[in-house]
C-alpha cells in the first residue's frame, strides 16, 4: 500500500511540478526524435455513491512519455516509431462506483509501435501497441476502460485504476491501414487487441470508408466483426459479443453553413457465435449553433441518443454492446453525464439519453459551460432514470497546462439506481483535474 500511495503522490507532483520544454529532443535533415508528455492528476468528491456508503473523496493521476521517432527512408517513405510508458493510480476511498477501492497503482509499457508513410500519405502502414478511434469514437475510441481492485475473489480487473481519468488508451496490439488518396475518399483496415481483462481480451478487425467534404462535413460508414473474446474472463459481461458483427453510418460537419454543427450516427449489431445472438441497435442526432456575433461566443448543441435494452420476450439479446467508446470531442462523448455515465449508470445500453449545453467563452483562454441530462430506461433494462446537471470550465494557462474544475448535481429517479445509492437524494459530485501536454 504504501508504494502504491508514493506513486499517486509521485504523479501529482510531477503533473504539478513539470515545466514547459521543447519536445523535439534531436533533429536532422534524415531523422527526428521527440518526447511528448502528458499528465493529469484529479480530486474528486460525491456526497453519494453506489456502494453503500455516504460519499467517497479520492485522488487519481498518471504520467504517460511517449518517445517518438521519424525517419526518412529511400523513395519519399518515412518510417516512424514510438515507445512510451505509464504511471498510474488511485488514492483515497476509490470511485463513487467502488470500481476501484484508493489503495491501486501500476507502471506499464503505454506505446511500442512501428509504421512506415508514403511521401504524398496514400499510405499509412502501422502495427503494435496503439490507441485508434473511429469516426467520432461513439465506438471506438481507444482502450480507455481502466478499473481497480474490487475485492471480489476469483475476479481480477486491475488495470492500475485512474478510472476517471482514463490514461490508458493504447491496444494492446494492432495492424492499421489508412489509405488517403487525392479527392474525396479515405478509408481504413484495422485489427485490433485489448489485453484489459474489464474488455476480456477482445479482439476485432473492419473496415471503415468515409467521404470528406472541408466545406460540408464527413460521412463514413463501417464494418467489424468481433473475432475472439475470453469467455467468463473478468467481469463474464462481454461473454455474447464474441462472434458479433457491428454495421455503423455516421456523419459530422457543417452542411457548408457557417456556426452550424450536425452530427448524427447509426449501428446495428447483430448474429454471434452463443446460442443466444445478438440483435442490438443504437444512434444519436446531434445539432449545435454558436452565436458568433454575440458577446463571449455562446453556443447552443441538443442530442438526443438511443441504445437499445434487451427485451426479455424473445429468445435473442438485444442490449446495445458500446464497446470501446471513450472521451472525444468534450466532455459528454461519450461518457454521457458525468455521474451518470461513469458511476450512478446508465452507460450507453439499455436507455434514451437527451442532453442540452450551453457553453461560451469570456475569454481566449477560457470555456465555460453548462449540460442538462435526462436518462430514461429502454426496454427491459433495469430502471436506472435520472437526470443531472453539470458546470464545467476549461481554461487553457499556457500553452502546456489546462485546468478544468467540474461540480454536478445527480438526481436519481428509477428504481434500480434509487436502490444503489440506498436513498433518493441528490448527489453532489465535484472534481478538479490539472492536465499538463508537451
Amino acid at each position: 500500500m504504501m508504494i502504491q500511495k508514493r506513486i499517486i503522490v509521485g504523479l501529482v507532483a510531477t503533473a504539478m511540478a513539470a515545466t514547459a520544454q521543447s519536445a523535439v529532443l534531436s533533429s536532422s535533415d534524415e531523422t527526428q526524435i521527440e518526447l511528448n508528455v502528458e499528465a493529469m492528476a484529479g480530486v474528486f468528491s460525491t456526497s453519494e455513491d453506489y456502494v453503500g456508503e455516504s460519499g467517497r473523496t479520492w485522488q487519481e493521476g498518471y504520467v504517460k512519455p511517449t518517445f517518438v521517432v521519424s525517419h526518412k527512408l529511400p523513395n519519399g517513405i518515412q518510417g516512424y516509431a514510438g515507445l512510451g510508458a505509464i504511471a498510474l493510480g488511485t488514492a483515497g476511498d476509490g470511485d463513487a462506483a467502488g470500481l476501484t477501492n484508493g489503495d491501486e497503482g501500476e507502471f506499464d509499457l503505454e506505446n511500442a509501435y512501428l509504421g512506415v508513410r508514403s511521401s504524398n500519405n496514400l499510405i499509412d502502414l502501422s502495427v503494435g501497441q496503439q490507441t485508434f478511434q473511429l469516426g467520432d469514437g461513439f465506438l471506438i475510441a481507444g482502450d480507455a476502460i481502466s478499473l481497480g481492485d474490487l475485492g471480489v475473489p476469483g475476479v481480477d480487473v486491475d488495470r492500475g485504476g485512474a478510472y476517471y481519468l482514463a490514461g490508458k488508451k493504447s491496444f494492446s496490439n494492432t495492424a492499421i491501414l489508412k489509405v488517403d488518396p487525392e479527392g474525396n475518399f479515405r478509408g481504413d483496415l484495422f485489427w485490433l487487441q485489448s489485453n484489459n481483462p474489464y474488455h476480456q481480451d477482445t479482439s476485432l478487425a473492419g473496415i471503415n470508408l468515409e467521404y470528406v467534404d472541408e466545406t460540408h462535413g464527413t460521412l463514413g460508414v463501417s464494418y467489424l466483426s468481433v473475432l475472439e473474446v475470453d469467455q467468463g474472463a473478468g467481469l463474464g459481461i462481454w461473454d455474447q459479443r464474441e462472434g458479433m458483427d457491428v454495421v455503423s453510418l455516421r456523419g459530422q460537419g457543417s452542411l457548408g453553413v457557417e456556426n452550424l454543427f450536425l452530427s448524427f450516427e447509426y449501428v446495428k449489431e447483430s448474429g454471434g457465435d452463443s446460442a443466444v445472438k445478438n440483435e442490438g441497435n443504437a444512434w444519436y442526432v446531434e445539432a449545435g449553433w454558436t452565436f458568433a456575433d454575440v458577446a463571449w461566443s455562446p453556443t447552443v448543441n441538443y442530442r438526443y441518443a438511443q441504445f437499445s435494452g434487451d427485451n426479455a420476450a424473445t429468445t435473442k439479446n438485444e442490449a446495445f454492446d458500446p464497446l470501446f467508446f471513450g472521451f472525444t470531442r468534450g466532455f459528454g462523448t461519450w461518457f454521457q453525464g458525468e455521474v451518470a455515465s461513469n458511476y450512478a449508470g446508465p452507460a450507453n445500453s439499455g436507455n434514451d439519453v437527451s442532453r442540452l449545453e450551453i457553453s461560451a467563452s469570456p475569454r481566449a483562454d477560457l470555456q465555460v459551460g453548462a449540460q442538462y441530462w435526462k436518462f430514461t430506461p429502454q426496454d427491459d433494462a433495469p430502471d436506472l432514470a435520472g437526470s443531472e446537471v453539470d458546470l464545467y470550465a476549461l481554461w487553457t494557462i499556457n500553452d502546456n497546462w489546462v485546468f478544468s474544475p467540474l461540480l454536478g448535481i445527480y438526481m436519481p429517479d428509477g428504481d434500480a439506481v434509487v436502490g444503489a445509492q440506498g436513498n433518493d437524494d441528490s448527489n453532489i459530485y465535484a472534481q478538479a483535474v490539472m492536465m499538463y501536454f508537451f
